[in-house]
Formats: C-alpha cells, sequence, structure tokens
C-alpha cells in the first residue's frame, strides 16, 4: 500500500487491512521517499539540506512504525519499506512487481481533466502499468 503519510493517503488502510485479513496476506506500506532538491545533488550537503532530509526521512520511518503497529494489532501482518528514489509512481509499480504483490490498494485526489494533465497522477500511473489489481479510495468520496 503506497502512502506519502499524509493522513488522506492512510484512509486506504482499513481497505487494505480488509482484504490481508480475508485473503490472508499482510500489508505493504510502501513509501518513495525523495529529498528536497533532489535535482541539486552536489548542493545538499553544502546547503546543509543533507541532515534535513536524513531527519525528515527519519521521521516519516517513525510515523511508519506507529502505522505499522497499528495494524498488527489488528491481527493483520504489517511491513515497511522506505525507497529513497525520484519517480514515485514507477517506483511503486516496481516494487508491485518486485514483491509479487497480489493487490495494490490507494487513495487518488480525485484530479481530473486539466489537474491531471498539469500535476500528473501516481495512481493513474500506477493504475495502468502494473499488472494487478489496483483498489483506488477517493477520500473525499467516503
Amino acid at each position: 500500500m503506497p502512502t506519502d503519510g499524509s493522513a488522506w493517503s492512510e484512509r486506504a488502510i482499513p481497505y487494505a487491512v480488509d482484504f490481508a485479513r480475508i485473503g490472508g496476506g499482510e500489508v505493504i506500506l510502501l513509501h518513495i521517499f525523495t529529498p528536497p532538491m533532489h535535482e541539486f545533488v552536489d548542493s545538499l550537503a553544502i546547503a546543509g539540506e543533507y541532515e534535513l532530509a536524513n531527519r525528515i526521512r527519519e521521521e516519516i520511518k517513525q510515523h511508519l512504525l506507529g502505522l505499522r503497529n497499528e495494524v498488527r494489532e489488528q491481527g493483520v501482518e504489517c511491513r515497511l519499506h522506505i525507497i529513497d528514489a525520484v519517480g514515485v509512481g514507477q517506483h511503486i509499480i516496481d516494487y508491485i512487481e518486485t514483491e509479487n504483490a497480489d493487490l495494490a490498494v490507494m487513495t487518488t485526489h480525485g484530479h481530473s481533466g486539466l489537474a491531471r494533465l498539469v500535476f500528473g497522477s501516481v495512481a493513474n500511473k500506477v493504475m495502468h502499468d502494473v499488472n494487478v489489481p489496483v483498489l483506488v479510495i477517493r477520500p473525499d468520496l467516503e
């Protein structure tokens, strides 16, 4: 289950837990961490951004560990994986295929038309490029 660490993306967790429980599977919390200023890698250390990126990554990890524990308390096995990379959608797809996942559960902000064209859509990319079913949750419609 890809998550960006936001409350919005976490609204998919109950669905992932239900499917894992029914199917006897597990939930994998996946976060693709793109450090700030990733396009200026050489300047990270100079500007002190490297330390900032590490602190942000650690905060995300601690947050995901808490979510993992909440899922486990519901009787479903859960693990987490953080990938440091640029290109969120493709890395989600690669991870799903590497792990031989049976299902991807994720949220979308529901952008359509011009907004999708301008901002792109990670969920849209995953839905069209991965070879497993994708359950897309629109929390704004719940």
